[in-house]
């Protein structure tokens, strides 16, 4: 071949690249225009003769043109290499030899993802004029929760006749999704990968948020937006490399953008040249080019401008999308009226949309009105389920008549009195509260609330010696060892002196100490016994017992607290937090228990003051912790590791004893985690109690219960690692005493919002309630774990007012049970309560 033939090849090479990438200017390196540039002075050259003032005009004007005028250019351009290289003798570059997949294509039968034919994609026809981002985004309450299987319907029951229905209930097909329309064996894999098996699975698996599908003009586009837009494919182009950048050009009058995606090849066989198509995406704007960073299209016949709607966006897998969701939840959508009888009377049912249907608008919404109406119907259920189900655990030992504890022989009174601090007026509160609950036979169950600090062991020595007065047992149960020596410290220093006997029930202990133990309680010669869950084995019986307190009640399950109750013949109970709980959060779990809150702390406590420093500011730390050491106040450390791992750039605990071992000689460093044995363990607090040890390092076992009046320092390692009740709670180890006390948050992280609120605030009330915010109730609450349901849709920093609706008739339904016979069967149905527990 020639030069002028070589020359003319390389250009066509080019030529076929750039028609290739849709005229984007990069179908040679460097960009085309630089390349046409670059090789016309060369083929001046080779053929003087001949005029190419038209290449020229396009090589200068190319890079400054839009797509859709590179593309109406490119013919001529192409016309003048066929030319030249008719005249050198060469092969002409016709549209037989062309393979460009801007080339129109015959259209090919839609597809999804995974290549194999499915349902089309049924989401036009629903219009929302008018409806705002904002609008939808308030609506629906913010994001949902993606929901698996059980979430909220009652399952199985046919329609019954309102909520007071009994008799026979028809029983409802719920449909395996393996015989929908697009549904094949590896599809019902992918479904199966999210819990996905029948239909009523399927429509609990709530959107996680909505989009607002007004389709724009391109010139409505605005950088940075998520925006959804109607147009016409007229190029597509694939890059080569490991990673695929697909390109479709969309053509809107005489505009075209493009729309990008990542790996998804499928992309240019669904939707070939001429396809209509609506795209959504983040649009990005440079030098007044857009593109859209594609998430969802779809083919649509005639004006795309007939599509504005709200459609629900679900979480996805890398082979399940969004889209692909919708088309399948659109096909059993028709089946909710069956999967979802309604339990409601009308008279009950007025305010709420009706059932069924609220199933259908929360995926499916014709409108903001109608998606925030669909939402309150299922958070309201949702909440009232969850109420229904707890209250039911805890109704067995609730039925029977509980002891009358009211007499008084004068030992409340006598502890009252020996106490070395007068009583805040919220313990006086909360006493009554307790005592005055006991003297009935109805059998109390209330929740005392309490931040740390504020006295809520001295409430419980009230109650329990009430119960020994009235000549029954009580029992204490504390989520640790640790902990549960502590509260047997406390009573023996207090109650002993009024003769009452106390004994220790620990799991650690020996089997002849233990069987000891077990005998008194038998036989009543123990009064009070306190422990962990050692008190709740088969082997422990106790002879009366009268009053069951657990501390700490969210490290216990529904169900353990309910086996402590089993121990006697249904005895009042009192559950103790030191973790303050939302209202709503309060309502939604224990909204049969009353609640009793200590909102004032002793006299003379200082708030301690809390810092936040990083590893910068160590030097000074330590300086600061010698000369809290040398007025003889003891330190905290907490380390979220016990040894250092290879997965973690954490600091742990053994490293950084001996590196404060180092750096302080002369003091006394001990080191305290949860694999230490119970001996250990409590060898090392008894020392660090009476002041033997200066600094004690130590994981989140110190966490709970810990009460060393000395210890004036909290240094917490890697402080953004903790959850901001956890820090709450740690920080509450130290301000025990009269001296200022000091909490320093060690962190590297450049913001955070958990940190940054505990340094602004002691109130734990408020703390509890941004925790709510950051974290949401589902790891608050611990429900995955216990059989029960999560909330999938509520939000309990903002849903208050339906909480307090669905506590309102939760209280409705347990006080009156025949009445509400479906309700019961709704909930019953649902979870099997002899295995069921919740934090």
């Amino acid at each position: 071949m020639n030069t002028l033939g070589l020359v003319l090849a390389n250009l066509r090479k080019a030529a076929v690249a750039e028609e290739r990438q849709g005229y984007t200017n990069t179908g040679a390196l460097g960009g085309f225009s630089v390349f046409l540039n670059g090789i016309l002075p060369r083929l001046e050259q080779l053929v003087p003769e001949r005029n190419l003032t038209l290449m020229r005009q396009i090589a200068s004007r190319y890079a400054h043109m839009s797509p859709l005028k590179r593309r109406e250019a490119f013919p001529a351009l192409l016309a003048e290499i066929d030319g030249l290289t008719g005249e050198a003798g060469g092969e002409r570059l016709t549209a037989e030899n062309r393979s460009v997949l801007g080339e129109r294509q015959p259209a090919a039968e839609s597809r999804d993802e995974s290549g194999k034919g499915s349902a089309k994609d049924p989401l036009r026809g629903k219009k929302t004029a008018g409806v705002t981002g904002e609008r939808l985004q308030a609506a629906a309450g913010g994001p949902g929760v993606p929901g698996r299987s059980g979430a909220l319907s009652p399952g199985g029951h046919g329609k019954g006749d309102g909520d007071g229905a009994s008799g026979p209930r028809e029983k409802v097909k719920d449909p395996s999704l393996q015989f929908l329309k697009g549904v094949g064996p590896e599809r019902m894999k992918q479904l199966r990968g999210l819990g996905l098996e029948t239909a009523r699975d399927l429509l609990l698996y709530f959107p996680r948020r909505y989009e607002e599908r007004r389709l724009k003009s391109f010139e409505e586009l605005r950088d940075g937006e998520t925006a959804s837009v109607y147009g016409t494919v007229v190029y597509g182009q694939l890059s080569p490399g490991r990673i695929k950048v697909i390109k479709l050009g969309l053509e809107q009058g005489r505009h075209v953008i493009q729309a990008v995606w990542f790996n998804r090849t499928y992309v240019l066989r669904q939707y070939p040249v001429g396809t209509r198509v609506v795209v959504t995406g983040k649009v990005q704007c440079q030098r007044h080019l857009c593109e859209i960073l594609a998430t969802d299209i779809e083919s649509v016949d005639g004006e795309g401008s007939a599509r504005d709607e709200i459609v629900p966006v679900y979480s996805e897998t890398a082979r399940l999308s969004s889209k692909v969701l919708r088309g399948i939840v659109r096909q059993v959508s028709d089946r909710t009226e069956g999967l979802f009888p309604e339990f409601l009377r009308a008279e009950a049912g007025e305010e709420w949309m009706e059932r069924a249907q609220a199933y259908r608008e929360i995926h499916f919404p014709q409108s903001a009105d109608s998606l925030a109406r669909a939402r309150g119907r299922l958070v309201w259920e949702e909440v009232l389920f969850l109420q229904l189900a707890v209250g039911l655990l805890r109704r067995g030992p609730a039925e029977a008549a509980s002891p009358a504890l009211n007499r008084d022989t004068g030992l409340v009174a006598g502890l009252l009195a020996g106490l070395p601090f007068g009583l805040t007026k919220a313990q006086e509160r909360v006493i009554g509260e307790i005592l005055r609950d006991m003297a009935g036979t109805k059998g109390m169950a209330r929740l005392v609330q309490g931040d740390v600090g504020s006295g809520k062991t001295v409430v419980a020595m009230a109650a329990l010696l009430r119960a020994v007065e009235s000549g029954y047992q009580g029992a204490m149960m504390a989520p640790t060892e640790i902990l549960a020596e502590q509260h047997y410290q406390s009573l023996e220093k207090a109650l002993a002196p009024l003769g009452v006997k106390i004994a220790l029930l620990l799991g650690s202990q020996s089997r002849s100490l233990r069987d000891e133990t077990l005998r008194r309680l038998a036989l009543g010669e123990v009064q009070v016994a306190v422990g962990t869950h050692a008190l709740i084995q088969e082997s422990v019986s106790f002879r009366r017992l009268g009053l069951a307190v657990t501390d700490e009640q969210h490290r216990f399950g529904v169900r353990q607290r309910s086996l402590l109750q089993g121990k006697g013949e249904s005895p009042h109970v009192l559950v103790l937090t030191a973790t303050p709980i939302p209202r709503t959060l309060a309502l939604t779990l224990y909204g049969d228990l009353q609640l009793s809150v200590i909102d004032e702390m002793p006299a003379g406590r200082k708030p301690v003051l809390t810092r936040r420093l990083s590893e910068r500011g160590r030097p000074s730390l330590e300086k600061f912790m010698e000369e809290q050491m040398s007025r003889g106040r003891q330190i905290y450390v907490v380390c979220p590791l016990v040894q250092e791992s290879e997965m973690s750039d954490l600091v742990s605990a053994e490293e950084r004893a001996e590196a404060l071992q180092k750096r302080f000689p002369l003091r006394r460093i001990a080191l305290l985690h949860g694999r230490m044995k119970g001996g250990e363990k409590e060898a090392v607090m008894h020392e660090f109690q009476r002041g033997d040890i200066h600094i004690l390092v130590a994981t989140t076992v110190v966490e709970v219960g810990v009460n060393v009046p000395n210890a004036s320092v909290m240094l917490i390692e890697g402080a953004e690692r903790f959850g901001l009740a956890q820090l709450h709670q740690l920080r509450g180890r130290v301000g025990r005493g009269s001296e200022q006390s000091y909490c320093i948050l060690m962190s590297e992280a450049k913001s955070s919002r958990r940190l940054e609120a505990l340094c602004r605030t002691q109130d734990g009330f408020i703390i509890a309630e941004e925790d709510l915010r950051l974290r949401g109730p589902g790891e608050l609450m611990g429900t995955r774990q216990h059989g029960l349901p999560e909330l999938r849709l509520t939000d309990l920093s903002r849903d208050g007012l339906l909480v307090e609706k669905a506590h309102l008739f939760a209280q409705k339904v347990l006080a009156e049970p025949g009445r509400y016979q479906a309700v019961f069967e709704a909930v019953s149905g649902l979870y099997d309560l002899s295995k069921t527990g919740i934090h």
